[in-house]
């Protein structure tokens, strides 16, 4: 999903919010998400299983949740785990042997 698009601002809100259900009007006011398209892009991501509706609430799919929770908490054990890596800085260049231009 492209950043910019109405589907991308609309599913980042809801993902911020994992345990949260928003109605349109509050998605309105929470992204630059024109009102006439908010239930329009929802419908769409909803058909794709990445959101849900309860009444006249949307969320973010359980399961869709769930992942972006397991990958931020991945991502969370390799940046403690490997985090302070000498290839993170550029400091180690400066001991790099030069190879030539054509290397």
């Amino acid at each position: 999903m492209k950043p910019g698009t109405n589907a991308h601002e609309l599913l980042t809100v809801l993902l911020d919010h994992p345990d949260m259900g928003f109605s349109p009007k509050e998605l309105t006011e929470l992204t630059d998400v024109p009102h006439s398209s908010v239930h329009k892009t929802l419908s769409r991501l909803q058909e794709k299983g990445l959101v849900r509706k309860v009444d006249s609430y949307w969320a973010v799919a359980e399961d869709v949740a769930a992942s972006e929770i397991a990958n931020a908490v991945s991502l969370q054990q390799i940046e403690a785990e490997y985090g302070d890596d000498a290839y993170g800085d550029d400091e180690w260049t400066d001991d790099a042997p030069d190879l030539g231009e054509n290397a």
